[in-house]
């Protein structure tokens, strides 16, 4: 089974790609999509080009995405929104399922806390896929956490 998990954002989108056979978790590919030189209407259609292009690359299964939280800057929560409208119109389009997860269930699951800070879960985040590190920004690490906890999902 193949799972693309993504952290959305308003200047860069997060993607994980893991694969799950049996209970082994293995990372396939990671990165940011982004573009802080675009306006917000371009930069949400160059999110959805290059979300369809992902989806094409690697063909998974499901697709975790973080549902948003709430947020004290309305603006950001509203960009991220847009953003995550925009992954979810694409995934539902290509016909992937999709599952959704707050923050908090997704750092309970992957590193037993649900309010543990980024450094922590990206430390569990690297454990459970067996690799030393995890290279790039939070948007990377947080993006494979949601492809991880969409795996035990995907294990029912």
């Amino acid at each position: 089974m193949i799972i693309l998990g993504i952290d959305p954002g308003t200047v860069r989108v997060g993607y994980g790609v893991i694969e799950v056979t049996g209970r082994a978790l293995k990372i396939l590919d990671c990165g940011v999509i982004g573009d802080k030189n675009r306006g917000a209407a371009e930069r949400l259609a160059y999110i959805g080009n290059e979300v369809r292009a992902l989806i094409k690359k690697c063909r998974p299964d499901i697709i975790g995405v973080e549902q948003i939280y709430f947020s004290k800057n309305k603006k950001t929560a509203i960009s991220v929104a847009e953003a995550r409208g925009v992954i979810v119109f694409v995934a539902k389009s290509m016909e992937i399922p999709i599952l959704e997860f707050t923050p908090s269930d997704i750092k309970s699951v992957v590193a037993g806390d649900g309010r543990c800070d980024k450094k922590s879960l990206r430390k569990m985040v690297a454990i459970t896929l067996g690799v030393e590190k995890i290279d790039g920004p939070d948007d990377v690490s947080d993006a494979l956490a949601i492809a991880i906890r969409a795996s035990f999902e995907g294990l029912k």
